[in-house]
């Protein structure tokens, strides 16, 4: 069955993109299960975003929609649950992004109401949370980071979030024209404002012209960075879209020469398209054991494998149907949701076995990939 969802890109960037020239990345025949169907009772979903593996495995879902965390085992059996509608503790208001350290806390981030991160012990008990309204004028917060932000913006609320091997938080934020990363210490128990901040990755266009949202982040257990970026402002879903690989570390170092928005060392991957080392609109990044890099791509509606240095390995469903958008310079995706299809993918983990989890978030159901 096909969905009539419209994902919009420039012609000249994506269908051109398609020529024979451009090979695509061979997708895996790995078995594929899948769980979950719309609906507020256990197991069922409204639009699962983010996603996280546990320590012991289990697998943490953010069910956006619902306002709640659901956590099932790797088999899609479901397990328990917390949260609600509001803005008291434990309650959600656009949950968003999800990250578990290695004592099993879970930290789970609100893009609306108090635009804040909550920490959670294992057992889905409220410890604290921090950035809660205040923080974007006349605060420690402010003083900290007004070096490396354009006067005059205001920080939106918190989206994807990761936990380095070390335990350092890093927190993706968004400006009105520029996002940044908070990088936050763990063992903090105040709020942002009171001075948390240890440090921050610079995303303003060194350029003045692209300006990026990141929309995923993870963190490897040697502590390099993916982040996952989309042109915010352009005409919808009509932007550029690629992959930054933080491959120097935190230190603050010379632009990049190769890269225009990042003041750290990089890589930069991908651009607009629909070939095998392009995206629409990436949305979750995870990374694999050995350093290999997953991505879900909403706006392709499909799953791509990258080895370390960002190089196309493998892809797992794919746009069902690509056609030029009659007047305009633009071409519509179409999704699925068959088996090995999917309808605006947003979140990816993969667990220490390769296994790869994708929150097929228009479809309301987890996806389970058995790579071989």
């Amino acid at each position: 069955m096909r969905l009539t969802r419209r994902m919009l890109g420039h012609v000249g960037a994506g269908l051109a993109a398609m020529g024979a020239t451009r090979a695509e990345a061979g997708s895996s025949a790995a078995p594929v299960i899948a769980w979950g169907s719309p609906g507020r009772g256990d197991g069922q979903f409204n639009e699962p975003r983010s996603l996280a593996i546990e320590p012991g495995g289990s697998l943490l879902v953010v069910d956006s929609g619902n306002e709640r965390i659901q956590r099932f085992s790797r088999e899609g059996i479901f397990l328990s649950s917390w949260g609600r509608p509001g803005s008291g503790p434990g309650e959600f208001t656009y949950v968003s992004g999800i990250a578990v350290d290695a004592t099993g806390d879970v930290y789970v981030t609100e893009t609306g109401g108090a635009k804040r991160v909550q920490r959670f012990s294992p057992s889905g008990r409220f410890r604290e949370a921090w950035a809660a309204p205040g923080i974007t004028r006349g605060t420690d917060f402010e003083k900290e980071v007004a070096p490396f932000v354009t006067a005059g913006m205001v920080l939106q609320g918190p989206r994807a979030i990761a936990v380095g091997p070390d335990g350092t938080i890093y927190t993706a934020w968004t400006h009105l024209s520029n996002g940044l990363i908070r990088v936050l210490s763990s063992w903090i128990c105040c709020q942002a404002p009171d001075g948390a901040v240890t440090g921050v990755i610079d995303k303003i266009a060194s350029d003045g012209v692209h300006v990026y949202e990141i929309a995923g982040l993870a963190v490897d257990r040697t502590g390099r960075m993916v982040i996952a970026e989309t042109d915010r402002y352009a005409m919808e879903d009509a932007g550029d879209s690629r992959l930054e690989i933080v491959v120097g570390g935190f230190e603050p170092q010379a632009p990049n020469p190769i890269g225009p928005v990042s003041t750290y060392a990089s890589l930069i991957v991908g651009r607009l398209g629909t070939g095998s080392d392009e995206f629409r609109r990436p949305a979750g990044v995870a990374f694999g054991r050995d350093g290999e890099i997953y991505v879900a791509d909403a706006g392709l509606n499909r799953v791509q494998k990258l080895d370390p240095d960002g190089r196309p390995v493998a892809s797992w469903g794919r746009p069902c149907g690509v056609s030029c958008v009659p007047g305009m310079d633009a071409f519509e995706v179409t999704a699925g949701n068959g088996i090995g299809e999917f309808s605006d993918p947003h979140g990816i983990a993969v667990d220490d076995d390769g296994t790869i989890f994708v929150a097929d978030t228009g479809n309301h159901r987890i996806v389970r990939i058995d790579q071989d």
